[in-house]
C-alpha cells in the first residue's frame, strides 16, 4: 500500500512540474473535482498524456467547449456542405466535450457581417469564420482573436489577428487550374478569361495568382490579364458578361473562380456567346456534375469544403489539447473531375 501512495504522489509531482502548476490542481483535474480554469485543465491533461499516465483522459469529466461558426446561410451548396460536416464531426467525436454553434450574416455588407461578429463577441470559447477580408471585418474580428482562438476558413483575414487559417490550397489549385487550361488549349497564342465573384475572399485572389503564375512561366503563349467580378449571378452579370466577351473577345479559355458564377457559364454557352472556349471551373454540385457530362465544362476541381471545416474544428480542438492526432503538416486534397471522370452526386446540394 504504501508503495502505491508513493507510486502516484511521485505521478501527481511529476505532473504538475511539468504543467507548471501545483499538485492539488493536478489532483482536482485528474480525479474529475472540477474547479479548475480551462487552460489550466489543457495544461494537466497535456502533461499527463506526455508522461503517459495510465489513465484513460478522453472520459475524464471536462467543461463543454462552445465553438461559433460564423457564415452565410446555408442555402447555397458550399455552405450546406460546411454546416453539415461540422455538424457530423460534431457527433462523430461527442467524446470530447465540444458543441458549435452556427450564425449567419444578414448580408454580405461589412458592416451587417461585422455586426454579427460583435453580437457574439463573449460566451464562446472558439470561433470559425466564413468571410471575405475587409478593414471594417477585421477591426471587428480582432477584440475576439485577442480573447479566444479564431479560425478563418476556406478564404483568410491576415489582418485581423486569427490564430489559424484553414483554406491554404488555393494557390495551388489555381496553379492546378492553369495547368489544366494550359494543356487542353491546341499550341497557339490564345487569351484566358477568368471569371471571378468577389477578389475580396483571398481564396479567389490565391487562385487568380496562381493560375497566372502557372500560366506565365510554362504557357507564355497565352494571355491570363482579362478578369471580370461578377458578384450577383443574376441578368445582369450576365450582359455584363456577354458585353465583355464581345468587346474584349475571343477567348480560347475561361477560368471560373467561384461556383456562384455556374449559372452564367452555362447561359454564355446556351446563348453562343461562348463557343469553343476551354473551361475550367470551382466546385461540385448537381449543376456541374450535369454541365461536365454534357461537355459543356472541361475540367472542375473539386477542394473539398468539408475537408477545411474538419480541419477548422480539429483546430480549435487541439488548442484546448483534445485532438491527440491533429496533424501540423496536413495537405489538404483537391481532386480533378472531367466528363470521363464524374463527381458523385451530393446528399447536400
Amino acid at each position: 500500500m504504501i508503495k502505491r501512495s508513493s507510486q502516484k504522489r511521485s505521478s501527481l509531482t511529476e505532473v504538475a512540474a511539468l504543467a507548471g502548476v501545483s499538485s492539488a490542481t493536478v489532483d482536482r483535474v485528474l480525479n474529475g473535482r472540477g474547479g479548475v480554469r480551462e487552460e489550466l485543465e489543457t495544461k494537466v491533461l497535456n502533461a499527463a498524456r506526455k508522461l503517459r499516465i495510465n489513465r484513460n483522459l478522453d472520459q475524464l469529466p471536462r467543461q463543454t467547449l462552445r465553438f461559433s461558426v460564423l457564415m452565410n446561410r446555408p442555402d447555397r451548396d458550399i455552405y450546406a456542405r460546411i454546416q453539415r460536416a461540422i455538424l457530423d464531426h460534431q457527433s462523430l467525436h461527442d467524446n470530447k466535450g465540444f458543441t458549435c454553434s452556427f450564425h449567419y450574416f444578414s448580408s454580405q455588407e461589412p458592416k451587417d457581417i461585422a455586426s454579427r461578429i460583435e453580437s457574439i463577441q463573449r460566451g464562446f470559447d472558439g470561433v470559425i469564420l466564413l468571410a471575405y477580408d475587409h478593414p471594417i471585418i477585421s477591426d471587428a474580428l480582432n477584440p475576439i482573436c485577442r480573447e479566444v482562438p479564431v479560425v478563418t476558413l476556406i478564404s483568410d483575414l491576415p489582418n485581423s489577428g486569427r490564430t489559424y487559417y484553414a483554406g491554404s490550397g488555393n494557390k495551388q489549385a489555381g496553379k492546378l487550374a492553369g495547368d489544366l487550361i494550359g494543356r487542353f488549349i491546341p499550341e497557339s497564342i490564345g487569351r484566358v478569361l477568368i471569371l471571378t465573384r468577389l477578389q475580396r475572399y483571398t481564396a479567389h485572389l490565391d487562385r487568380e495568382v496562381g493560375l497566372r503564375q502557372v500560366v506565365a512561366e510554362r504557357y507564355p503563349r497565352l494571355s491570363a490579364s482579362d478578369v471580370l467580378e461578377c458578384n450577383h449571378g443574376d441578368a445582369k452579370d450576365f450582359k455584363k458578361a456577354s458585353d465583355y466577351i464581345a468587346e474584349n473577345g475571343p477567348f480560347s479559355g475561361v477560368y471560373n473562380i467561384s461556383s456562384w458564377n455556374i449559372p452564367m457559364i452555362q447561359k454564355l454557352k446556351d446563348e453562343k456567346v461562348l463557343q469553343d472556349t476551354v473551361i475550367v471551373a470551382h466546385g461540385v454540385n448537381r449543376r456541374t456534375r450535369a454541365l461536365l457530362r454534357d461537355g459543356v465544362l472541361d475540367a472542375v476541381i473539386e477542394y473539398s469544403p468539408e475537408d477545411y471545416a474538419k480541419r477548422a474544428v480539429d483546430t480549435l480542438l487541439n488548442h484546448f489539447g483534445r485532438c491527440d492526432d491533429f496533424d501540423q503538416n496536413y495537405r489538404h486534397r483537391l481532386e480533378v473531375f472531367t466528363r470521363e471522370y464524374l463527381p458523385p452526386v451530393l446528399e447536400v446540394d
